[in-house]
């Protein structure tokens, strides 16, 4: 889906563009079809001619930019949902400690049924860390896939999960028929969920590990969409010889970018700012 914008500059009809479909430059890509011309004396002026190319894979599902910009008008008169109350992680019970007796108190045991006490005991306690510790990462994947389904189910959003692990990576991919609200506007409620499920893990798995959420493969588009608006802002960044800082975006997505830039001449990118608001900015060298 695109649609052609003309003003008089390039800026301009670019700005005009985006503010209509009402996205930002990371949900197209931007052509100059005509840069325009201010003319001699007034004669042979034009105006620039830019088309705009919707690439972010939300938007795409809509029928067409028609219905876009009508569904873009309509979410600026309604008021904000009411926030999500999202459940507090149950907390881990922690038996206590059975009482020490004092030695008085203990019968003698005879030392060939002391001996066989202690060989018994030790064989149970090698079984019961054998099983406390065969597949500690299953478990924890398996809790925390759970918890965070218990919290799409309080977003009103019937849901199922499927857990795969690879080495230290877990991956929660839900499956629902509402994948759209769960992915937010650019992943951003998707991305939220990620971190929840990421803190959740880290409290039940005291090793390392990583946690992905994904629905409907929105994690392999949303890289492509990642990859073009690198390029497309990289030429945005060389036509102005201004830099261009990007809207605020997980690590792992700034990551996918940098390495997509590394590869481009005359550009390079650096981060600024804290989590979760650090973003990327690209400057012509």
């Amino acid at each position: 889906m695109y649609r052609i914008y003309t003003e008089k500059t390039v800026d301009d009809a670019v700005a005009k563009g985006l503010n209509e479909l009402g996205v930002t430059e990371d949900d197209i890509k931007i052509e100059v079809i005509d840069g325009g011309s201010g003319g001699f004396l007034g004669f042979g002026k034009r105006d620039a001619e830019v088309q705009l190319t919707v690439i972010n894979p939300e938007l795409k599902t809509y029928g067409s930019i028609e219905e876009m910009i009508e569904q873009h008008s309509a979410e600026v008169q309604e008021e904000p949902e009411a926030a999500v109350e999202i459940p507090e992680p149950e907390p881990v019970k922690v038996q206590p400690e059975p009482e020490i007796t004092e030695e008085a108190d203990q019968p003698e045991i005879p030392e060939a049924e002391h001996q066989t006490a202690v060989e018994h005991e030790v064989t149970a306690d090698a079984e019961d860390e054998h099983t406390v510790y065969e597949s500690p990462i299953n478990n924890a994947a398996d809790d925390t896939a759970d918890y965070i389904s218990r919290v799409v189910h309080e977003m009103n959003i019937p849901n199922e999960t499927e857990v795969s692990i690879k080495d230290t990576t877990v991956t929660i991919e839900f499956h629902a028929e509402l994948a759209a609200k769960i992915i937010g506007k650019r992943g951003q409620t998707l991305n939220a969920l990620q971190e929840l499920a990421q803190n959740y893990f880290n409290t039940i798995y005291k090793s390392y590990g990583t946690v992905f959420l994904d629905v409907e493969n929105y994690r392999e588009k949303r890289r492509e969409t990642l990859e073009s608006l690198a390029i497309n802002m990289s030429k945005k960044a060389m036509r102005t010889n201004e830099p261009v800082k990007m809207e605020p975006m997980p690590s792992f997505e700034r990551k996918t970018m940098h390495h997509v830039l590394s590869r481009i001449k005359n550009v390079e990118t650096y981060s600024e700012g804290r989590e979760p608001n650090r973003y990327l900015v690209i400057i012509k060298k």
